[in-house]
């Protein structure tokens, strides 16, 4: 009897879940090439294409967005069984705060695949701007936070040094004389770097659109109210990186988890080991 092997089936929903082959070789200890094998044998043994490239992205076709969904409750129940047996079980509950970007954009495949592997371990996730995790976990109300930031939190843990990128709706989007830019309020670490660095360079702009919350601002994008910038593995698929030579460079900023439990958590360090792996796996 013939049977998908499930290594082909994790490169293929890892290469998903990061958008990259390179960083899912990293993350499964395999070479790029490698990963790209695994992918074509499952589409030569299934006999569909699963993936397709669109410049410098890559997308689901159908065929392939329902062998995400499957592979995904495969896996999941495999890992539950390895849980289950192989280990002491882990269970209690995580508050973990996100960053409105990151919730959006990457971490809910993630913790998907962390709560079917451990599905006795409750999270509870909240997404705000990194200024107000940070003031949440000192009252208490978060085990972990994500953040981003341009100097390291006290007892954090550097898991990624992202750029900061121009991101509009579409890739010919123009504007007027005057930049206008599409940002959450005061306090975003993307709202200030943008605001440096245009007056820097001495560029004409004007704040067109405030709102918190990566949907928001996505709407506001589409709507070509402006532009705005994110970190560079938070882009959403559905957004760009406007590349132009009168916008100007926006440095790096770090991505750090940091750990505020009042007491031992198993839970938690399960959890916040599980996000260093995927954030950097070259860890």
């Amino acid at each position: 009897m013939k049977h998908i092997p499930l290594e082909n089936l994790r490169a293929f929903v890892t290469v998903t879940d990061l958008q990259s082959y390179t960083l899912a070789g990293e993350h499964l200890g395999r070479s790029q090439p490698a990963i790209s094998l695994q992918i074509k044998r499952l589409e030569d043994q299934l006999g569909s294409t699963f993936v397709e490239r669109h410049g410098n992205k890559m997308k689901l076709t159908a065929a392939g967005q329902d062998l995400y969904q499957a592979a995904r409750q495969i896996l999941g129940l495999h890992d539950q069984l390895l849980s289950r047996f192989t280990a002491d079980s882990v269970s209690g509950q995580v508050r973990l705060g996100i960053p409105s970007e990151f919730a959006t954009a990457l971490l809910p495949r993630i913790l998907g695949q962390f709560s079917s592997s451990y599905p006795q371990i409750s999270l509870e996730v909240t997404s705000a701007l990194s200024r107000d995790l940070r003031l949440g976990a000192s009252r208490g109300q978060f085990d972990i936070i994500l953040t981003v930031a341009e100097q390291a939190p006290a007892d954090a843990v550097k898991v990624k040094e992202d750029a900061l990128i121009w991101v509009a709706g579409r890739a010919d989007y123009q504007w007027p004389q005057q930049l206008p830019l599409v940002v959450a309020a005061e306090g975003c670490i993307y709202r200030r770097r943008a605001l440096q660095a245009l007056k820097q360079h001495q560029n004409e702009h004007r704040i067109a659109y405030t709102n918190s919350d990566l949907t928001g601002i996505s709407a506001a994008l589409k709507s070509d109210l402006g532009i705005t910038v994110l970190a560079k593995s938070s882009l959403p698929q559905d957004l760009v990186e406007l590349k132009h030579s009168e916008l100007p460079s926006l440095g790096t900023v770090g991505i750090y988890l940091e750990r505020h439990t009042q007491r031992p958590n198993a839970a938690a360090e399960h959890l916040l080991a599980y996000l260093q792996d995927y954030l950097n796996p070259q860890n």
